[in-house]
C-alpha cells in the first residue's frame, strides 16, 4: 500500500479542520451560494482553493474589489485570480470603488474608507447573486493584530474579543489557521499568489502593528504574545456571549424602532427611541452596550468618547439637549424619551437638522393624517366631548373653513392664546411654554382661511374658542405616531 506524503497528509488535515469548523458553527450549507472575497494574496487564494475542495456542491462566486490604490499591481492580481477561477470552474467578477471620494465624503482615514467600501461592494454582490454569505480570508495572525489595533484605538470587551467567525453575512472560515499554514498549502499545490506592496508600507496602523509592534513584543517582552492574546480573546469571547444575551433581553423591552430605509446596501431605521427612566435604571455596563448596539443599527461605529457623550446627555442634560455624531446621526432628549435619527439624511452637516423637517399638509376634510413621525386627527362632533386627552384641542367648527393648512409658524408670526388679553409672538409663546428650541419644529400651526386657529397640541386661538352658543365642535389631536 502506497503511503501518503507528509504534504498530502497535512493538506487533508487542514481541509478536514476547515470543513469541521464550517459545519460546527453553521457558517453555510453545502447547497448555498457563497461570495468569496479574493484579493490575489496568499490568504484569499488559499481560501478560494480550500472551499472549492471541501464544498463541491456549494456555488462559489469569486469577487475582486478594485480600490484603485495600486494601479501597477491590479492587472497582475486580476489575471492570476481569473486563471485560478477558470481552472476551478468558478465564476469571477471585479468591482471598482472610489476610496478617495469616500474618504472626502466621510472624513475617515484611507484605510477605513477602503474597508467600508470593500464590504459594501461585497454585500452588493451577495444580494445580486442571492448568496447566503461572504467568505473573507482572515487568519489567526490577523486576529492577534486586530486585537492590538482595537486596544490602541480604544475599545471595550466586545472589541477585545476579536473578530467573530460570523457576523451577519460575513464568515471567516480560516480564522483559526496560521498564515504560514496557508502558505505551505499553496506551495504544496503549486498555487501562485501576489504580494500586496502596500502591506510593507508603514502608512497604515495595521502594517505598523504587523511589522513593528508584534515582533518587538515577541523579542523584548514575551515570545508567546500571540498565543496569549488569543487565549485572552477566547476568555473574553465567552464572557461577551453571556453579556450579549443580557443586553438582548433588556434591549427588547427598552428600545422602540420606527420605520426602515436603505442606506446604500444596508438597512437603517428611521428613528430609534428609548425611555429615559428605563435606561437610567440599567447598570452602567448595560447602558454602554445598549447605546453601542443602537449606534451600530444606525450605521455608526461609536468609540468610548461618543458613548460617554450620549450617556452624559441622558444622565445630566435637560430636555431638548442634543448630541451630534458622525454622518448626521443626532441623539436628542425629547420629553421622557431619547431619540436617535438622521433628520437631514445620512450625511455630515451642522445643526440639529430639524429645521429641514417638511411640516406642510393641506387638510381638505376631517380625517387621520400621518406626517413625519406624528399623526394629526381632525374630527367633527355635534355634541361637546365629555373630556379631552393630552394633546387634544377643541374649537368652534362654525368659525372654521376647510381646507385647513398645517405648517411651521413663520418668523414673527403671532396669535392670541386662549384666555390671553392680546396677541403674542408664537416663538415667545413656545418659550413661555418651555418648549425646547430643538423641539419647536414639532409644534406646527393650523391655519383656516389665512388665520391661525391653533398651535397643534398646545393652544387654541382665542377667536376660535368653544363658547356657550357653539353647536358644532372640531377636535384636533396632534401626537407622536
Amino acid at each position: 500500500m502506497k503511503k501518503k506524503s507528509p504534504d498530502t497528509c497535512s493538506q487533508e488535515v487542514l481541509l478536514k479542520r476547515v470543513e469541521h469548523l464550517i459545519l460546527a458553527h453553521g457558517l453555510f450549507k453545502k447547497t448555498e451560494s457563497v461570495i468569496v472575497a479574493v484579493s490575489g494574496g496568499p490568504d484569499s487564494i488559499a481560501l478560494l482553493h480550500i472551499l472549492s475542495r471541501i464544498n463541491r456542491q456549494a456555488r462559489l462566486i469569486a469577487v475582486y474589489v478594485n480600490h484603485g490604490l495600486r494601479p501597477n499591481e491590479i492587472g497582475d492580481e486580476i489575471r492570476l485570480i481569473e486563471g485560478l477561477c477558470s481552472s476551478l470552474n468558478i465564476p469571477f467578477e471585479t468591482t471598482r470603488v472610489d476610496v478617495h471620494a469616500e474618504r472626502k465624503h466621510t472624513g475617515t482615514s484611507l484605510e477605513e474608507a477602503a474597508r467600508t467600501l470593500r464590504y459594501k461592494a461585497l454585500e452588493a454582490a451577495r444580494r445580486h447573486h442571492g448568496a447566503s454569505v461572504i467568505a473573507v480570508a482572515h487568519t489567526v495572525d490577523d486576529q492577534a493584530e486586530e486585537v492590538l489595533i482595537r486596544l490602541i484605538r480604544g475599545t471595550g470587551r466586545k472589541g477585545l474579543s476579536g473578530m467573530a467567525l460570523r457576523r451577519k453575512s460575513i464568515i471567516r472560515p480560516l480564522l483559526q489557521e496560521k498564515k504560514q499554514t496557508l502558505i505551505d498549502y499553496l506551495e504544496a499545490n503549486a498555487l501562485p499568489f501576489c504580494l500586496d506592496s502596500s502591506n510593507q508600507q508603514r502608512l497604515f496602523l495595521r502594517n505598523k502593528v504587523r511589522l513593528d509592534l508584534l515582533p518587538y513584543l515577541e523579542q523584548n517582552f514575551n515570545s508567546s504574545i500571540r498565543r496569549n492574546l488569543l487565549q485572552t480573546m477566547e476568555i473574553l469571547s465567552a464572557e461577551e456571549e453571556l453579556l450579549e444575551r443580557l443586553t438582548e433581553d433588556v434591549f427588547k423591552h427598552l428600545v422602540e424602532i420606527d420605520g426602515d430605509r436603505l442606506s446604500g446596501a444596508e438597512p437603517c431605521p428611521e428613528t430609534i427611541r428609548i425611555k429615559t427612566q428605563d435606561f437610567l435604571d440599567c447598570h452602567q455596563a448595560l447602558q454602554r452596550r445598549i447605546l453601542e448596539k443602537i449606534c451600530w443599527m444606525m450605521l455608526t461605529r461609536p468609540g468610548f468618547r461618543q458613548l460617554e457623550q450620549i450617556r452624559h446627555l441622558i444622565v445630566d442634560c435637560g430636555n431638548g439637549a442634543e448630541a451630534h455624531l458622525g454622518l448626521g446621526l443626532r441623539v436628542r432628549k425629547s420629553g421622557r424619551e431619547i431619540l436617535f435619527s438622521h433628520p437631514a439624511g445620512r450625511k455630515g452637516f451642522r445643526g440639529s437638522g430639524l429645521e429641514n423637517t417638511p411640516f406642510s399638509l393641506t387638510i381638505e376634510e376631517p380625517g387621520l393624517f400621518p406626517i413625519v413621525d406624528h399623526v394629526l386627527s381632525v374630527t367633527l362632533h355635534s355634541e361637546k366631548p365629555d373630556r379631552l386627552h393630552d394633546n387634544e384641542l377643541l374649537l368652534d367648527a362654525e368659525q372654521i373653513t376647510f381646507p385647513l393648512l398645517l405648517r411651521k409658524p413663520l418668523p414673527g408670526e403671532r396669535f392670541r392664546p386662549l384666555g390671553a388679553m392680546g396677541r403674542k409672538k408664537i416663538n415667545r409663546f413656545l418659550t413661555d411654554a418651555k418648549i425646547p428650541r430643538q423641539d419647536r419644529h414639532f409644534s406646527p400651526v393650523l391655519v383656516s382661511a389665512g388665520r391661525i386657529i391653533a398651535i397643534a397640541g398646545l393652544r387654541v386661538d382665542h377667536d376660535f374658542r368653544v363658547q356657550d352658543a357653539t353647536r358644532c365642535f372640531l377636535r384636533i389631536d396632534w401626537r407622536k405616531s
